[in-house]
């Protein structure tokens, strides 16, 4: 198939007729238990959504397993998913690494739920476990503990042996997870049991290296059945959560009729496609089939894909974005979920050579996913490409609710029809504009001139009326129609996509985003000019309906405009800008800051940081954008502290070196490297005891890694780099037929080309004081 042109194609007239579209929610089948907070706030759900108070609470959630990230670094990657638009941080708990021995459990370490779920709410983030018993996850077995299999009993079954030692794992998780419920005040607001059941399979092959059968879960009346036997022991055991959650997809029959909100994923690149684009390019729904009867929940919209042999993804961003925003639009729904939000390490068993991974295509360690926060701590392209949306959701999910999904007059059906596509979710007069132009196998081209046309019960609604919509390739866009902005306020239309509420009650500020170089078109009804407020690089015109008052902004400009209620200022920023903001709570309102340095927030303070390339002699400056308030500051960044020659490096052969620490008192905390290989993967050991710290299927890229959290190994006897080539299994003839023997026959070459040591450098700004 030809791919699709790169020239700008036919100028789309979009068309949706939304006449009677809206919902009227009412409760949900699943009640809450458990709802009611200490301080009296109230979850609940409608059949759409969940509520607080009986609002709608939109919630964004990230994975992030607790059990495959050090300890202490725990708060740090909250707060990474926390600045990446999360509200919620999602984990798998693996069965068999909290009972490693039938009977004996070890809840220290990395297995200390009950101190992450503490993280989780230090950090003002939500909790949902998913507690199994099984886990995908390309973990071993799924997270079964090893000797269940010894055991005379049917795992994932109503068996009554296998049911009892689930029991026996949940009474003794639900005492760590005491007193950390909604009810309680803490942050655990849903538990997801089981996962995937009859659909992933246990591969206790890979346990034993050969012939052994497994039992994915039961069929038909049996699975509701054995989903009702997992909740009733989950709760008997003293597990709480408002609400328990399962995997809702690859089913052997229907969903359980009580007791469970279905939550569902969509991965466009967990496999090598050679064919044409996603369906997930489209806004085709899938299937719910509890669409309108429970709240529809995104448990796992893929980010990116496991690394293994045959497969090295690096998914790119706008894949990620697409499959957010086709999927949350598609469908009334307000809870958007990532997997894998961040990515994290494989732990060992026992002797520290007892592999955790589903099958040996797998990196024995590496769980990175090509996350938009890498295994190591890094943010990626498409962390930033998706915050803007992920805020979107957290800030006028509630405008989202009520919306009802309307398709255009001529829907994309076939994905690989190189047309804009989009979606309404609408009601009454109110709603948004989703627009995706993205292709993952043939880019679309990009979209001069669009013009949108929306027939409403209050009349026809069309824009824009003089600037240009112009939808890039791979872009993805939301517009508002009829958006509240307060102060008796309407906004009718906007070229230009909601990024957050801001300011204070007093001094309200809605913030929107547009591509850098653009010109956003807002239009309000029911004003004169003389209620605009504007400065240089905006016009204000009035309209020749009489009705209408139209005002072009310049990416990076505002404006005021006063209503009935007040002003409301109306901020527009570069897209580029919008990606790399952070929102700041200070007493004086919400503050909007952007800057190219990496951003993280705690309270009223906002930390910058860089890496810096070691043997930078000077500081550097990065502005710090204050969009809602005061001027730009320039903060100065400091140069690295850690010296240019800190690490030795002993060459052993040319794949494999040793590093050590020049200065064992030295701070290397903050030291990353870039290891330019050739090679079919890399491996990192510690050289004093021989075991395998890290490791990286070949990308053709450098692999880079936080160095500085193998601290003590590097001030000890060091670490190795060990790169191996591609290479064959062959078997080797003996002449006597006494030997069973093969080799391995390298296929290329087994090199360290280049190793770049950098370290990352901090400054904090309090936004307060």
């Amino acid at each position: 198939m030809t791919p699709f042109s790169s020239a700008t194609a036919a100028s789309p007239a979009l068309v949706f007729d939304a006449t009677g579209a809206g919902l009227a929610p009412t409760a949900a089948r699943t009640e809450a238990r458990g709802a009611v907070a200490p301080d009296g706030r109230v979850l609940g759900a409608t059949n759409f959504h969940l509520t607080l108070d009986g609002e709608p609470l939109p919630l964004v959630s990230g994975e992030l397993i607790l059990q495959r990230y050090p300890v202490d670094e725990w708060p740090e990657a909250v707060r990474a998913l926390r600045d990446g638009g999360c509200s919620v941080v999602s984990s798998y708990v693996f069965w068999g690494q909290v009972e490693p021995r039938a009977g004996e459990f070890d809840f220290t370490g990395s297995n200390d739920v009950r101190r992450f779920a503490q993280v989780c709410a230090d950090e003002g983030m939500l909790f949902a476990p998913r507690v199994g018993p099984f886990n995908n996850s390309e973990f071993l077995l799924g997270g079964l503990p090893p000797w269940l299999y010894g055991m005379p009993l049917t795992e994932r079954s109503d068996d009554p042996r296998y049911l009892a030692r689930v029991g026996r794992y949940f009474e003794r998780l639900a005492e760590e997870l005491r007193g950390l419920y909604w009810s309680d005040g803490g942050p655990i607001v849903v538990v997801q049991l089981e996962n995937e059941l009859t659909h992933a399979p246990n591969d206790w092959r890979t346990l034993f290296g050969y012939t052994a059968t497994d039992h994915r879960g039961p069929g038909a009346a049996d699975f509701d059945a054995h989903m009702a036997s997992l909740r009733g022991l989950a709760i008997d055991a003293g597990i709480l959560p408002p609400y328990f959650s399962m995997t809702a997809w690859g089913l052997p029959g229907d969903l359980p009729t009580e007791g469970y909100l279905p939550s569902y994923g969509a991965y466009m690149d967990l496999h090598p496609n050679t064919g044409g684009n996603h369906t997930l390019t489209t806004f085709v729904p899938g299937d719910y089939p509890t669409r309108g009867v429970d709240p529809i929940l995104f448990s796992e919209l893929g980010t990116g894909s496991p690394a293994r042999a045959a497969y090295r993804a690096m998914t790119p961003p706008e894949s990620m974005l697409t499959t957010a925003v086709t999927r949350l639009a598609s469908i009334e729904s307000i809870f958007l979920g990532y997997y894998l939000f961040h990515g994290g390490t494989n732990p060992v068993r026992g002797d520290g050579f007892g592999w955790t991974t589903k099958e040996p295509a797998f990196p024995q360690r590496s769980y990175d996913f090509w996350a938009p926060v890498s295994e190591f701590g890094e943010r990626r392209e498409s962390f930033h490409l998706a915050l803007p949306f992920n805020r979107f959701v957290q800030e006028f999910g509630a405008d989202l609710a009520r919306t009802e999904v309307v398709q255009p007059a001529d829907p994309v059906v076939d994905p690989d029809e190189d047309r804009l596509r989009a979606v309404l979710r609408a009601d009454g007069s109110r709603g948004f504009v989703f627009l995706v132009n993205h292709g993952d196998i043939h880019p679309l081209s990009e979209r001069a001139g669009v013009t949108v046309t929306v027939a409403t019960d209050a009349g026809t609604v069309a824009f824009p009326r003089r600037a240009e919509l112009t939808v890039a390739s791979s872009a993805a866009l939301v517009l508002p129609i009829g958006l509240d902005l307060g102060a008796g306020l309407t906004l009718a239309t906007a070229t230009a996509q909601p990024l957050a509420r801001l300011g204070s009650a007093v001094t309200p500020v809605v913030a929107f985003h547009a591509p850098a170089g653009s010109v956003a078109e807002f239009a309000f009804t029911g004003i004169g000019v003389e209620a605009v407020e504007a400065g240089t690089g905006v016009e204000v015109f009035d309209d020749p309906d009489g009705a209408t008052v139209l005002v072009t902004v310049d990416a990076a400009r505002s404006f005021r405009i006063a209503g009935p209620g007040g002003t409301v200022e109306l901020i527009t920023l570069p897209t580029d800008q919008a990606e790399h903001s952070a929102i700041v709570a200070t007493p004086a309102g919400r503050q909007l800051v952007s800057s190219d340095a990496e951003l993280s927030t705690r309270g009223t303070t906002v930390e910058l940081s860089l890496l810096r390339p070691l043997g930078e002699g000077d500081g550097t400056a990065a502005v710090l954008r204050r969009h809602t308030s005061g001027t730009d500051l320039v903060v100065d960044l400091p140069a690295p502290a850690i010296a240019v020659d800190a690490i030795a490096v002993e060459q052993l052969a040319p794949g494999r070196a040793l590093l050590t620490l020049r200065d064992p008192a030295a701070d290397v905390d903050g030291l990353w490297l870039d290891i330019a290989y050739s090679g079919d993967l890399c491996r990192l050991f510690d050289a004093a005891t021989g075991l395998l710290v890290a490791d990286d299927f070949s990308r053709g890229i450098p692999w880079r890694i936080r160095l500085g959290r193998f601290a003590d190994a590097l001030r000890a006897d060091g670490l190795q780099l060990r790169v191996e080539p591609l290479s064959e299994r062959v078997e080797v003839p003996d002449d006597e037929g006494i030997l069973l023997d093969h080799a391995e026959q390298p296929q290329g070459d087994a090199t360290i080309d280049g190793l770049a040591f950098a370290e990352r450098v901090t400054t904090v700004v309090d936004l307060g004081a």
